[in-house]
């Protein structure tokens, strides 16, 4: 082993960070580490036989500082990995992120719903003083924007926004977002796309920015767990900009925006840095911190979750004999489960009442709402002590998805025994938390 392998574990904490050192991550891996179990940390430690001390209970980022050392000791023995790896961090994210329990904490680390996303970004536009109109309802098969800003002052300046969550951002999907952004250009002085870090992650960091570059895109990552606004790229002015057919689509917009410029209120709540901004050589994919402040950060962001105050029970139910896989009320109420039987058969009426559909539904019963949809297999129920907004419901028919494609299996083990215990409560709850923001 070389002289790297008998430094102090401090020691080469510091040196993977200075690798990064001056450079802005875009996804935390204390932040992953935090959101994993200490069962799933511990399989991983022992799966790659990474040395911990066993006389003491580790905390999860005492864990990352072993499994980040021994990582670092691995990539600097083997010359192999430094060719395939730019850097330390990036190995040690990846063998992270490989892993099959620690890395489905990806499409958890930035859940975010594309109403919600859009929110963010108008109001982060609206302090710039920028008309935000929502351009979605036009019937434009070439251009299918989300968003539409308009400036005014000093002159005219106008931008097609592209929102996309992290949960939209395959190959398929980013593919026909850069053949839109191209032709966006048409219509609007700049273009712009806006994704979070798990869509650059997917999509691959250095691959988003050169493609970016190369569209004159600006590009802006939108991180809901540290509550910020990251521009990276900064697009050029289109050189095709078609005016008659850019004062069409203007005139189709609605004549309100979704949000106005306001010079008593500032609206948005993330931080944004200009001076850190639109220069992508002071980003990285990947920040590791020193445990103090990653931890001061956690606590400092910590918030209430959104939809809590009103959540009561959420029911995941086969839909063949109408039988619950999952039940999860909240904690500090008391749910009677004779009214969550009435839940069930009040929505199985309704449903029945109307021949059954796929959408999301919602009905009132004794004072509370019940919102269900449909999957292949399951059907949910949200019972709220009041109506959801579309961002919940958003949320909710993801989590459906996720849901019928993270335990396919175990759903057709079900249908054919009937028999529930295969399914992980206590994970499952953590998921719906999470993804429902309750």
């Amino acid at each position: 082993m070389s002289s790297e392998g008998s430094n102090s574990l401090e020691d080469i904490l510091e040196k993977i960070r200075q690798e990064n050192e001056g450079k802005i991550g875009v996804l935390c891996l204390n932040c992953l580490i935090v959101r994993a179990r200490f069962k799933e940390l511990e399989i991983f430690i022992k799966n790659n036989n990474i040395q911990v001390p066993k006389e003491k209970d580790l905390t999860k980022l005492e864990y990352l500082d072993y499994i980040s050392k021994h990582f670092y000791e691995k990539y600097h023995n083997i010359k192999e990995l430094r060719e395939i790896y730019s850097d330390c961090l990036s190995f040690i994210a990846d063998m992270l992120l490989k892993d099959n329990r620690i890395g489905k904490y990806i499409t958890r680390f930035d859940f975010i719903s594309k109403y919600e996303l859009i929110e963010i970004f108008s109001d982060y536009c609206a302090d710039l003083n920028i008309s935000v109109f929502d351009s979605t309802a036009l019937d434009e098969s070439v251009y299918n924007l989300d968003l539409y800003l308009i400036k005014k002052t000093p002159r005219l300046r106008t931008e097609a926004v592209f929102v996309r969550t992290g949960a939209e951002m395959n190959e398929e999907s980013y593919l026909k977002t850069f053949y839109q952004l191209n032709e966006s250009s048409k219509i609007s002085h700049w273009s712009i796309l806006v994704t979070t870090p798990r869509g650059v992650y997917d999509i691959g960091f250095e691959r988003i920015i050169a493609d970016m570059e190369k569209l004159n895109v600006w590009l802006y990552i939108i991180d809901p767990i540290h509550q910020r606004v990251l521009g990276i790229t900064k697009g050029k002015k289109s050189k095709d900009r078609d005016e008659n057919g850019a004062e069409k689509y203007i005139r189709k917009l609605p004549r309100e925006p979704i949000r106005a410029p306001s010079r008593v209120v500032k609206f948005s709540e993330y931080e944004f840095s200009e001076s850190d901004s639109y220069n992508p050589k002071k980003f990285s994919m990947y920040e590791l911190l020193p445990k103090d402040e990653a931890l001061e950060k956690e606590q400092s962001l910590a918030r209430k979750p959104m939809y809590r105050e009103i959540f009561r029970t959420l029911l995941v139910i086969d839909r063949e004999t109408g039988l619950p896989l999952v039940t999860y009320s909240r904690e500090d109420l008391n749910i009677d489960k004779e009214l969550v039987s009435g839940f069930l058969s009040a929505m199985d009426s309704f449903v029945s009442e109307i021949g059954g559909t796929e959408s999301m539904n919602e009905i009132n019963y004794k004072g509370f709402y019940i919102h269900a949809t449909y999957g292949k297999w399951v059907k949910l129920a949200l019972i709220l002590s009041t109506p959801a907004k579309k961002s919940l419901k958003e949320r909710l028919a993801y989590f459906l998805k996720d849901f019928e494609e993270r335990y396919a299996e175990e759903i057709k083990i079900f249908i054919e025994t009937g028999n529930t215990g295969y399914f992980d409560s206590a994970k499952i709850i953590e998921d719906v938390k999470d993804i429902l923001d309750i």
